[in-house]
């Protein structure tokens, strides 16, 4: 079995039932294990790396939150934007502290968290080019 396979199945194990969603999710975990092992073999324990590896980490645990409940937010029926607004408020607090705790006292690069953190937008660029050309080849 590829490791596409076994990572889709883990995640559809988890509840990403939505085959587009499953493969943002996918792919995110493998930018932020590589930007991990890359500022791992690269930079080793510096702060810039830690830095770097930390925002990646934060970024895909929040991108997972999201998408997560993005599925179910479409099928709520009561409820739907009061549990966004708090499930929201409550991802940006939490990662508030954390990057407060990471610059203050883990001394990490403000520029190194911002360089993990901006992987999401990366992923969802290559997403969009790589469905916007799958759309022109069959057109």
């Amino acid at each position: 079995m590829k490791i596409n396979q076994k990572v889709e199945l883990f995640l559809h194990r988890r509840g990403f039932t939505h085959p587009d969603v499953r493969s943002l999710v996918r792919n995110q975990l493998y930018l932020a294990a590589g930007t991990c092992l890359i500022a791992a073999v690269t930079f080793g324990f510096a702060h810039w790396a830690l830095g770097l590896a930390a925002g990646a980490v934060l970024i895909t645990f929040n991108f997972w939150s999201l998408a997560k409940f993005g599925q179910h937010l479409a099928y709520m029926r009561k409820g739907a934007v009061v549990s966004l607004l708090v499930r929201f408020y409550g991802r940006l607090i939490i990662s508030g502290l954390v990057l407060y705790g990471l610059i203050v006292w883990g001394q990490c690069s403000i520029y190194a968290l911002l360089a993990g953190l901006s992987t999401v937008v990366v992923n969802a660029i290559f997403w969009g080019v790589a469905g916007f050309r799958q759309k022109v080849k069959e057109a």
